[in-house]
């Protein structure tokens, strides 16, 4: 598979991870948005259902590197005095200051880590698929998320704000929210941070996530069962006063699956934040606190689910390229040597199964040498593709033809004779030697050589024989 990363991409003069005043401004007012509308949210003490923040800092560090690290921080240390007004708290100046270090420090170097140990992986191109983006972008997110948590219920504890036996209760529903706004999120907003800037296009087809968009009322239909079910299920929840029906939210893995393999990558991670958002709003308004963990385990699940989901066509895509170069011959189009004994030993298993004979041709350009030096490489290469084409318009579909060493080319004839063969093999020469190419102004010389493969030989002792045949016309 390509690499995900070119030159260009690295080169931190690229306007694409320059991380402007105005830029700056926007992702500080962006961040205290999401943390407002995060905050009504909140079903326990520090603990969000859903933490936008977390994604919006892993993202800008994905995306500007170390050069968004002051404006978090800046923002995670205002906020603190933010907090504090907010609870009508009023410790010492010094105190305060202090506290709000901490905070700052806590998210700011958790998230630092995560993300620009991804960064780095991607720029030094550890990572060079989106299967292998998609590992490294989950365990790094997940590893981050965790710091962030124990990080920052340490705080607390250091701050007196919990006790050690709050723990527990605090850092688990923590490292949640925040893991699924980290999974939810981030890839959306790294979309917005680099969208109309030609790294974005270039990531889209490297990364082989582009696809054609559907009818926007397609996706929105679409989009609908999802949302519909979210609300289907929370209404139950809270009808029937039964937590349990939580676990249901599992089940939406499906329509989101059904989104992520019609619609775009970018979609698909719009979609996603739909998603996530309608279930915790959904839980806030009917007051479903008991049920929020599971909630959070299911879109943890889901977005997992649904990325390794949009690698799968480039995982197919790259087996099937990685196939197509080993079974075929880049110029000629014909077989490839390896594939042609791969084939051969199956149908010698069958023909002596069948008891069916089975012959192997040989064809050689021999004044192909010549041809190279007086007319050319591209003379010759075009010598070789014709050749191909000739002999393949003489076989049957079952006939196997394939690229030889130099300037030679292989035949497979399954349940064919000798005597038979020699036939065909004659006709064909014929038609390769008088073959004309504007190119050329000699005829081809070719020499062939037929051989039917005998009782319990393989393909390679009869391709030997083949070879020592030609040799003998040759002499």
């Amino acid at each position: 598979m390509e690499r995900i990363t070119t030159k260009t991409n690295h080169d931190p003069n690229n306007d694409a991870f320059r991380l402007t005043f105005s830029k700056a401004l926007i992702l500080l007012t962006a961040w205290v948005l999401l943390w407002r509308f995060s905050a009504i949210l909140e079903y326990a003490p520090y603990a969000s259902i859903w933490y936008p923040p977390a994604g919006l800092s892993f993202a800008a560090l994905l995306v500007y590197g170390w050069r968004a690290i002051l404006p978090i921080f800046a923002t995670s240390f205002v906020l603190n005095y933010w907090l504090t007004a907010m609870y009508g708290l009023t410790p010492p100046a010094e105190e305060l200051f202090y506290h709000s270090l901490l905070f700052g420090l806590a998210h700011t170097l958790a998230y630092s880590v995560g993300a620009l140990f991804l960064r780095q992986f991607i720029r030094m191109q550890v990572v060079q698929s989106l299967p292998g983006f998609v590992m490294a972008f989950l365990a790094m997110g997940s590893i981050t998320a965790l710091l962030g948590s124990f990080f920052g219920s340490q705080v607390l504890l250091t701050t007196g704000l919990i006790t050690v036996f709050d723990l527990y209760d605090v850092w688990l529903p923590w490292w949640i929210g925040d893991l699924v706004g980290v999974l939810v999120l981030t890839p959306l907003f790294v979309a917005v941070m680099l969208w109309r800037s030609a790294f974005f296009s270039v990531w889209q087809r490297r990364l082989r996530v582009t696809s054609k968009d559907t009818d926007w009322y397609q996706f929105a239909f679409k989009l609908g069962h999802s949302v519909a079910i979210v609300f289907a299920l929370i209404i139950s929840a809270w009808w029937f006063e039964r937590s349990e029906i939580a676990f249901l939210f599992f089940f939406l893995t499906i329509p989101q699956m059904w989104i992520a393999y019609t619609e775009t990558a970018v979609r698909t991670a719009v979609s996603l934040a739909i998603l996530s958002l309608s279930m915790a709003i959904g839980i806030a308004l009917f007051g479903l606190s008991e049920t929020a963990l599971i909630a959070q385990f299911a879109l943890a699940v889901i977005a997992s689910t649904v990325y390794f989901s949009i690698s799968v066509p480039a995982m197919l895509a790259e087996q099937e390229r990685l196939q197509y170069q080993s079974h075929v011959d880049h110029l000629t189009k014909a077989a490839s040597r390896s594939y042609f004994l791969e084939v051969g030993r199956d149908e010698i298993e069958r023909a002596e199964y069948h008891q069916y004979p089975i012959t192997v041709a040989i064809f050689e350009i021999s004044n192909f040498r010549m041809i190279n030096h007086t007319f050319g490489h591209a003379a010759a290469d075009a010598v070789l593709k014709k050749v191909a084409e000739c002999l393949q318009g003489h076989l049957r579909h079952t006939d196997v033809l394939a690229r030889g060493r130099g300037a030679s080319f292989l035949v497979l004839m399954p349940e064919t004779d000798a005597g038979q063969a020699a036939s065909g093999v004659q006709q064909m020469s014929a038609s390769l030697h008088y073959m004309s190419l504007p190119q050329l102004t000699l005829p081809l010389e070719i020499k062939s050589a037929t051989v039917q493969v005998a009782k319990d030989e393989t393909i390679e002792q009869a391709l030997d024989r083949v070879s020592q045949s030609l040799d003998v016309v040759s002499s």
